[in-house]
């Protein structure tokens, strides 16, 4: 009975009824002891484990092998594994089952390399490893990241006979996909005779962290091929992977199989279905997700805001802030804060963003650089450099996202000079530019008029670092030519791009012309923009405006009036509020 109640997690039932035993007179066998070791053990109970071994050696039940295997597991789950170890090594014989526990716990406490180097000492007494002992054995392997060591696992269960059993292949499987090492982990889910549900999550799973997307739904519809049934797991995956390509009639889909399944109210699953429409860009469909949820976790206030802040709404993501700290117990955590300092710089609102900055001090998150980096990257867009350049100077390591913040920062604000001399301290500190890095001076170039200088080092980036050139480069370069009258310059730059689908660079040209009243130009420009964006009316507003500065008023008309039919061109509104003291209609 009192084993039985053990077994299955009634142990307060299973210490009861000894009570009564004892109070009986009935004295205990080896079951009795291990039923309330396991009751200990599961309890971490470490007194109640402490009595039981004193009643062991009481009644001489220490020499029984499965008696002190049970012992060895509750000093290890009870956190003591230095009297589980003791104890070990006081046992005379131990047998396979003692040895696997004794690995177990010490993998158990993350005494990885100690529990490996008893497993290699069991080894070369004789003793053959089972499927328990290889399961603790490939949790340590995975804990110590070493690829190398994952493989003589790997040939160790091969060489044991053990790939016939899933739960170890699985094990080895989750064990390369835990390094991310792709090759190793597709031939395994290859060359597996038998693939159960752990086996196909596993594999999608890996895929999608490797932002693998497209591969990983295709081999989802492999797995519903094979009769495999939906879980949790691999719903959140699919959800991800659909947030990763941004295919929201995909991701609707997923979210029905949701529903079918009787998953949608997972909170997990929940939680995944507001990320996945944020970053479709249906923050709508995330709301209603999130309105539906009978309880919010940070994780579903988390996945909301930053939705609210990665789709243009910034001042609902403040919003939603101050209700979650209304309704909710909840501190705030980095993800949460890096989303609300975005949405300040997006709403270049400064009161908020010093308020979110002392609470970094107060919670103690002034060590987390994504934090800082945000932190800076706010200031700046609110204007506030030498805010923005005191918490960059603080910072006790900056990496390349750092240095990029400070960089921009200063661009955005129009000192292209102070950009410059942090590119140069940038490449001093030893920390190499990226494509983002050269973007951000590039663009304070431009804002800057330091022509020349933008363009040496668009040089640089070009023939000497080897950065692959982005379509936000050229319009960099042509926006910073055309800004500074070099509009031949410009055209000749545009023109080695005339073949691509992205009309930025033409709409860059553009608006050079505006600045010049490069008639000519302007209008190959907008045919150029027109015939890569027929939606789009911002040309037609910039041609017009050419137009209009050189005196051909009637062309500046026409051309507004026929974008105006066409409904590309709306009239804009007029606020009573503004023109009428008083008036609020």
């Amino acid at each position: 009975m009192i084993y039985g109640y053990a077994t299955h997690g009634f142990h307060v039932e299973s210490v009861k009824t000894f009570s009564k035993m004892r109070f009986s007179g009935t004295l205990p066998n080896s079951f009795t002891v291990v039923g309330l070791l396991v009751s200990s053990a599961s309890s971490r109970n470490l007194v109640l484990g402490l009595s039981v071994h004193g009643l062991i050696v009481k009644t001489g039940f220490e020499t029984d092998s499965i008696v002190g295997t049970a012992v060895l597991d509750m000093y290890a789950k009870c956190g003591n594994i230095v009297d589980s170890y003791n104890f070990f090594k006081c046992m005379d014989d131990p047998g396979l089952i003692s040895c696997n526990a004794m690995v177990a716990g010490l993998i158990y406490k993350e005494s990885f390399a100690e529990g490996l180097i008893l497993f290699n000492q069991f080894r070369r007494s004789g003793l053959v490893p089972n499927y328990v002992t290889m399961l603790s054995v490939i949790q340590g392997g995975t804990a110590l990241e070493s690829y190398n060591f994952c493989k003589s696992i790997h040939g160790l269960v091969i060489k044991t006979g053990l790939c016939s059993d899933n739960s170890v292949i699985n094990a080895c499987l989750g064990m390369y996909s835990s390094l991310g090492h792709l090759d190793a982990t597709t031939e395994i889910f290859g060359n597996m005779k038998s693939k159960d549900v752990i086996s196909w999550t596993t594999m999608i799973g890996l895929l999608v962290r490797l932002e693998c997307a497209s591969d990983a739904l295709k081999l989802f519809i492999r797995m519903r091929e094979d009769g495999i049934n939906i879980d949790t797991v691999v719903l959140i995956n699919l959800l991800t992977a659909c947030a990763l390509l941004g295919d929201l009639k995909l991701g609707r889909l997923i979210h029905t199989q949701a529903v079918v399944n009787g998953f949608s109210s997972d909170p997990p699953v929940a939680n995944s279905i507001i990320t996945m429409y944020s970053k479709c860009g249906d923050l709508n469909s995330s709301r209603i997700q999130f309105d539906r949820m009978t309880e919010q976790s940070l994780i579903s206030w988390t996945a909301m805001i930053s939705g609210c802040a990665l789709n243009g709404r910034p001042r609902e993501a403040l919003e939603l802030m101050t209700r979650m700290r209304a309704e909710q117990d909840f501190g705030v955590d980095p993800i949460i804060l890096i989303s609300l300092l975005a949405a300040c710089g997006e709403l270049a609102s400064l009161e908020p963003c010093q308020q979110l900055h002392c609470y970094i001090f107060k919670a103690g998150f002034q060590q987390s650089k994504s934090v800082q980096n945000s932190v800076v990257s706010a200031y700046s867009k609110c204007g506030e450099v030498e805010f923005a350049h005191k918490v960059f100077k603080d910072m006790d390591r900056r990496d390349s996202v750092s240095w990029n913040a400070i960089i921009s920062g200063c661009g955005i604000n129009g000192r292209g000079e102070a950009a410059l001399e942090l590119f140069r301290d940038m490449e001093a500190d030893g920390k190499e530019p990226d494509g983002v890095t050269y973007l951000s001076v590039l663009s304070a170039c431009s804002h800057s008029g330091l022509v020349d200088d933008g363009l040496r080092i668009f040089s640089q980036m070009v023939n000497e670092k080897k950065i692959r050139l982005s379509r936000e480069h050229c319009c960099c370069i042509v926006d910073m030519l055309a800004r500074a009258g070099r509009l031949s310059d410009a055209s000749r730059f545009t023109s080695m791009f005339s073949e691509s689908v992205d009309p930025n660079i033409w709409r860059a040209l553009l608006g050079g012309c505006r600045i010049h009243s490069n008639v000519e130009l302007a209008e190959l420009a907008a045919d150029r923009v027109l015939g890569l964006d027929p939606e789009e009316s911002g040309h037609v507003v910039l041609l017009s405006n050419v137009y209009a500065s050189v005196g051909r008023f009637k062309e500046a008309e026409d051309l507004r009036l026929n974008m105006r039919k066409k409904g590309l061109i709306k009239d804009p509104g007029i606020s009573m509020l503004d023109l009428v003291p008083g008036n609020v209609n």
